[in-house]
């Protein structure tokens, strides 16, 4: 399995006409099956997107959901020895992808079973973002005879993952005659189409060109001796990317700095950043979780700035009426960012100055709050009958909370924030009209088929899929869930570094398509045009080497891969 982290299908596709890829082209598209529709989830990030393909479980059930994970409280209290050595204050919050074992603590804490508990030394990985240790034993060797300073190891090798991944694959996965399954990480291309203004489509082919060689010798490796003519292999990303085709970069926006600490006067805390106002209670902030970049997380104080109360998430009426001390007149935090306008720093004048392209939050365990910033509403509301689960996105306009917690609005089948009463690649199957296909609730697969070539596909489903949480865990909501989340717009990102380049994070097409390929004995040549989501990797990997054992995946192995 190879995951190169953050692959745009569409980039491959060009580049193998180009001819810039000749070993993906050998395995995949002369003799492979590619799934042109593969969707990812929301947040279109790789912490949440590994944690859904290693358990095949969706973040309702995973507990990861993020890639900033934040705590108002504590909720469940660990044993004196692990109280006494680590000390946590709360409101708590940790970065997983820096910090290195929180996101598998997470998975174990909530029995979300991986492949490598199914497969255990038959799973054999690399470095990669989730796994129960930094490293197998001997990446460290190859790290140090790969980079080109051996005794600046620790630096250097964070930047050259690709070569020392590959590396060890060649000498140790190529060699190991007990291993099944195989997972090689590739995230330099990731990394890099941050910081550029061509993002996949510039320079940062180069990174993919090299991929495509190492993925031949790999290859090439593994497929000899007695393995030879057995050999599957899998190219996939956890995510796609926007921004970057042509030059059309996405601009930054501060989103903690620039809005809650500077216009807000707020005290701000981030995943990699703090920022306190001289002078004030510095127990009392804002912490906004943008590493997605393509969105944001945003965590407030109770009712008001100053509060200090973390006792729970904001309703909608407190957001519309947030207060911000004495002196100082309540915000309407959701209107004042949906509204949000930069034309003073806009350096394309064909890009829409605005970049909040989408806000929601949870009214209540069964209701979401969808709102754009043409002014378009929904709601999804989650009804739940055994282990299924429907849902209903009902256009509505004028939608008020009272401070009681009341809901009042009034369905308008005009226009919705996804865009699917107008858009002629909505297919409501077996509905005359998208409107009486909204006017009724489906499963997620039926939302699926029908909004998969929409420009956000599978919304409905990955929005609530992210903000509910299964049954057994919902005691976590008032703990862990976001006051709001926002989602840029075409041409914008929320990163804190002052640079341009391709982002994910956001609901936008390109961010949530994903590339899903295989090549092996028997397996079917072309082209798949059927929807899939990443969370039925785990099980077709099991189904593909036969695995007999129980597993308690959400989903189904893709099963149509061989020749008749």
């Amino acid at each position: 399995m190879i995951y190169i982290d953050g692959l745009r299908p569409d980039n491959v596709d060009e580049m193998v006409r180009e001819g810039k890829l000749p070993n993906i082209k050998r395995l995949f598209y002369d003799g492979g099956l590619r799934f042109q529709n593969f969707f990812t989830t929301f947040p279109s990030n790789t912490i949440i997107a590994n944690g859904v393909f290693l358990s095949g479980k969706w973040p309702e059930q995973t507990g990861l959901k993020t890639q900033s994970f934040f705590e108002r409280f504590e909720v469940r209290r660990p044993n004196f020895l692990k109280r006494l050595w680590q000390r946590k204050r709360y409101p708590h919050y940790d970065n997983l992808l820096m910090e290195t074992d929180v996101a598998p603590g997470i998975l174990k804490e909530f029995r979300a079973r991986t492949l490598y508990n199914y497969l255990g030394n038959r799973f054999h990985f690399t470095v990669v973002p989730i796994s129960p240790y930094t490293a197998p034993p001997a990446w460290p060797h190859v790290a140090a005879n790969t980079v080109e300073k051996p005794y600046q190891v620790t630096a250097e090798a964070a930047k050259r993952l690709d070569d020392i991944n590959a590396a060890y694959a060649r000498r140790y996965m190529a060699s190991d005659l007990y291993g099944r399954v195989f997972w090689v990480w590739f995230p330099d291309m990731d990394h890099e189409q941050h910081a550029d203004e061509w993002g996949q489509f510039g320079k940062i082919r180069e990174s993919l060109i090299d991929d495509d060689r190492m993925i031949g010798e790999i290859y090439d490796a593994m497929n000899r001796g007695e393995n030879k003519g057995k050999t599957y292999i899998i190219l996939f990303s956890d995510h796609g990317a926007y921004g970057g085709r042509n030059g059309v970069y996405n601009q930054p926006y501060y989103l903690g700095r620039d809005f809650f600490y500077k216009t807000l006067k707020m005290n701000v805390r981030g995943p990699d950043y703090s920022m306190t106002h001289p002078g004030t209670d510095s127990k009392s902030f804002a912490f906004v979780d943008n590493m997605g970049r393509g969105h944001a997380e945003i965590y407030l104080p109770v009712k008001n700035a100053l509060s200090r109360d973390w006792s729970r998430p904001n309703t909608l009426y407190e957001l519309e009426h947030y207060g911000f001390g004495p002196n100082r007149k309540p915000l309407n935090l959701v209107e004042a960012l949906l509204k949000l306008n930069l034309s003073s720093q806009n350096e394309r004048p064909a890009v829409d100055p605005r970049p909040v392209e989408f806000l929601m939050l949870k009214l209540s365990e069964e209701l979401i709050y969808l709102a754009r910033k043409d002014g378009s509403q929904a709601l999804i509301r989650t009804r739940r009958e055994g282990s299924k689960v429907f849902y209903r996105y009902l256009p509505v306009k004028y939608l008020k909370q009272d401070e009681n917690g009341k809901i009042e609005y009034k369905e308008a089948f005009s226009q919705d924030p996804l865009g699917y009463l107008k858009s002629a690649k909505f297919h409501p199957e077996g509905f005359d009209t998208a409107e009486a296909f909204l006017k009724e609730e489906h499963s997620p697969n039926i939302w699926l088929k029908a909004s998969y070539e929409t420009d956000f596909p599978d919304a409905v489903t990955a929005i609530a899929k992210f903000l509910n949480w299964s049954p057994k865990l919902s005691y976590l909501a008032k703990a862990r869930d976001p006051d709001m989340i926002v989602s840029s717009a075409e041409g914008w990102n929320f990163r804190i570094e002052p640079i341009k380049g391709a982002d994910h994070g956001s609901l936008a097409r390109d961010s949530m398509r994903a590339t899903f390929m295989i090549s092996g004995p028997n397996i079917r040549k072309g082209v798949v045009e059927e929807p899939h989501r990443i969370i039925e990797l785990a099980p077709t990997v099991l189904h593909m080497i036969g695995y007999a054992k129980k597993t308690d995946f959400e989903a189904n192995a893709i099963r149509d891969l061989y020749e008749p």
